[in-house]
């Protein structure tokens, strides 16, 4: 039986009310918030969709496992045909016991039975073959939560970034139509004397860059839409501030900790290493005898003319024993491969922990720094507002000069620009620490959502050809199974003095001249040839 993934429970106010704010309807036109967005994407994705399908087969891989501890029933039938022409010597010999044979003896021959098997004992091999199936299952839909979670990361980074592109081509414009009064300021002052042209094509100089800026910031603000649709589906229509993102931890070690219980990523590697581990219970089971029960009944007899009265019935019923006694050593060949493979999953066992750490570890401290500089950038554009303003007035009253205005103009701009993107940083970072600790999933984000069920098709399909004692059988094979060991993990023995660096050449880098031309030519036999 596939087990099913044990569930974390969210507790507290602060997370009930974070997924009330994220909790919305699902309406029919386009995404306008990011729980709408991510639904959608949920929904269509493409690239989801076929690891749903993925996960499909698994489950038809684990029924036709279920196979090897079921009967099998088939249909033989065959007919013969025979036209003997004897020779002299054959003919002599047949006159002598019957004067009247002919040289020619035409016969034919049917023959119909159905042929009946049932495998009792397979030393294992079948109900290794079904638990195997079974973790690949549960394999499987981890696989499928991880893209999923990868899916919705996605999704609020493209949310994040359609609405950052938005904000900051609106604060370029804004700088703009700014400029565009300083420059009529500007040019108003020197008609009258009170600055000269070098002021105006400061102004101007700065105008100009700023609509550079505004096109770039165009061009971005597309590529996020693009980016935007591909995932969801549809285009971003008017976008809601992003809501508070539920279950984030408070601690580091509180993610670890979560992360270590329930990152899919993980547990997948943990499951992967369990089937390699089964595998290797096969291998050592490989030699082993195996018993079935066969019968058959069927009919032989003459098909032309055809008499139901001549034909031969038979009902056969028979125990098959069969013992492999040599192969040459391929059964301990493959136990050892068994064993080594499941070594190396081991490993990356160890790998995928440490890469899971070091994810939680590096998204932490993004969120962390994102947040740290949304402060401080708050009390710089706060500060950088103060700044303009000031030097806008005494720039009116002549104590400042146009440089004077422009440059607080752009510290201004450049601070609203930054906090935009500390903001969209500290967010999708906040939502990437979700994703390592299992969290990033659209059962826990949302409330009323329509959710896939991984489960449903198997339930659909897991019954389809059993029969009333594959339960007994799968017990049977299951009780004199063999267990397999497991290999020692080695690594290089640890140096017995501090190891030092091999001494370089006199000719180092700083000496080598520039290279100019790359290598071209091809292996030979590896391009086509112009006819």
């Amino acid at each position: 039986m596939v087990a099913a993934r044990p569930c974390w429970m969210a507790v507290g106010g602060v997370a009930t009310a974070a997924l009330s704010m994220l909790a919305a309807s699902v309406g029919p036109a386009r995404a306008d918030t990011l729980v709408e967005a991510i639904t959608r994407a949920y929904q269509s994705n493409p690239t989801l969709q076929s690891q749903r399908y993925e996960l499909r087969a698994l489950d038809d891989a684990y029924v036709r496992a279920h196979a090897g501890l079921r009967p099998s029933a088939e249909l033989q039938i065959t007919g013969d045909y025979a036209d003997n022409r004897a020779g002299d010597a054959t003919q002599a010999l047949r006159l002598v016991a019957d004067p009247l044979a002919g040289r020619r003896l035409e016969s034919n021959q049917g023959q119909a039975k159905i042929v009946i098997e049932q495998p009792l004992y397979s030393g294992g091999q079948a109900s290794g073959a079904v638990d195997l199936a079974a973790l690949r299952i549960r394999a499987g839909r981890e696989a499928l939560r991880g893209a999923e979670g990868d899916l919705i990361l996605q999704v609020i980074a493209a949310y994040a970034d359609v609405r950052r592109d938005l904000e900051s081509l609106a604060v370029r414009r804004a700088n703009l139509a700014a400029l565009e009064r300083q420059l009529d300021i500007v040019r108003a002052r020197q008609e009258a004397g009170e600055v000269t042209r070098t002021d105006v094509a400061q102004a101007q100089a700065q105008l100009e860059a700023v609509r550079t800026q505004i096109t770039l910031a165009q061009v971005q603000l597309q590529a996020s839409r693009a980016n935007y649709a591909a995932l969801v589906g549809d285009g971003p229509g008017e976008l809601a501030p992003e809501p508070q993102l539920p279950f984030l931890p408070d601690q580091l070690e509180t993610a670890f900790d979560l992360a270590e219980a329930d990152n899919p990523d993980l547990a997948q590697a943990k499951l992967t290493e369990q089937q390699s581990r089964r595998q290797a219970d096969l291998a050592k089971s490989a030699g082993r005898l195996a018993v079935s029960a066969r019968t058959s009944y069927g009919s032989t007899g003459e098909l032309a003319p055809f008499y139901a009265q001549d034909q031969d019935v038979a009902w056969t019923a028979s125990i098959s024993i069969t013992k492999p006694l040599y192969a040459g050593g391929a059964y301990q060949a493959g136990y050892h491969e068994a064993l080594n493979r499941n070594g190396a999953d081991r490993l990356r066992l160890e790998a995928a922990r440490r890469q899971v750490i070091q994810n939680v570890l590096s998204a932490w401290n993004q969120a962390a720094a994102g947040r740290a500089n949304i402060k401080v950038q708050l009390a710089q554009v706060a500060a950088a507002q103060i700044a303009f303003d000031g030097m806008s007035e005494e720039f009116r009253v002549g104590q400042r000069s146009t440089l004077d205005v422009l440059v607080a103009e752009q510290n201004l701009r450049e601070a609203q620009l930054a906090l935009l993107g500390s903001r969209r940083d500290a967010y999708v970072a906040e939502a990437a620490l979700l994703r390592q600790t299992g969290r990033l999933e659209l059962r826990a984000l949302t409330q009323g959502a329509p959710l896939y069920d991984p489960s449903a098709h198997l339930r659909a399909v897991k019954s389809d050809g059993a029969v009333p004692w594959e339960g007994l059988v799968g017990v049977v094979d299951r009780a004199f199974a063999s267990k397999a060991g497991s290999v020692s993990l080695e690594q290089p023995p640890a140096p017995v003095g501090p190891p030092v660096l091999v001494e370089g050449s006199a000719n180092g880098p700083a000496d080598r001249p520039l290279g100019e031309h790359s290598r071209t030519t091809p292996i030979p036999g590896t391009v086509g040839y112009e006819r």
